[in-house]
């Protein structure tokens, strides 16, 4: 982050140089999810994670790390994401939105002004984490948990999904709702779907 700058409490941002997602950031986010799973009691329990074939998430390393944490995976073939993928189907346009919808608020009260030559200054990075957050948290529980039934990824076999539930990481441990770019999780237990790192096709 630029000097004098702090990510928000409740937000993970990671970087990577060409800001495409890789096997590198994918071996990280696997620690995370592990990190939370155990903070959460859940570790124990089966889990299976839903993304697309990019080959960042099919790198052996990456399928042998998930298979040691006791994921199972399960890989959208090219081109089915926006029917298979809970995040392309009913998440992303409604975040997408309130995204929009800071980014006008912010513009509205004067952005960051004007450089010396008369063009906007650009948002500073701890304000657009911010804005992230507040869209996330703005996306009703329900709609998240009915873009998995709409996929067909449920608990149960006939879909009554009892338990099916959104996990709220506590924002006092730092555990973001970040990752929901491309990746979506679920266990017997709970589900959620992670993007900070941005995901990519």
């Amino acid at each position: 982050m630029p000097r004098g700058e702090q990510v928000p409490s409740g937000v993970v941002v990671w970087f990577q140089k060409n800001g495409w997602m890789d096997s590198n950031l994918m071996l990280k986010y696997i620690d995370y999810l592990n990190d939370v799973r155990s903070k959460n009691g859940t570790q124990k329990d089966p889990a299976m994670l839903v993304y697309d074939s990019f080959k960042g998430h099919l790198e052996e390393s990456v399928k042998r790390k998930f298979y040691e944490s006791k994921f199972d995976l399960a890989v959208i073939p090219g081109g089915l994401t926006s029917i298979c993928q809970p995040l392309d189907v009913s998440i992303n346009k409604p975040f997408k939105d309130n995204l929009r919808k800071e980014w006008h608020a912010w513009m509205a009260s004067g952005g960051a002004g004007e450089t010396v030559a008369g063009n906007l200054r650009h948002a500073r990075f701890s304000d657009v984490c911010l804005w992230v957050k507040h869209s996330w948290e703005a996306i009703d529980d329900e709609i998240i948990i009915e873009s998995f039934k709409t996929c067909k990824i449920s608990t149960a076999l006939n879909e009554s999904d009892s338990e099916l539930e959104i996990s709220d990481n506590s924002d006092d441990e730092n555990n973001a709702n970040s990752d929901k770019e491309g990746d979506d999780v679920v266990s017997s237990n709970d589900v959620s779907s992670d993007d900070v790192s941005s995901d990519n096709e």
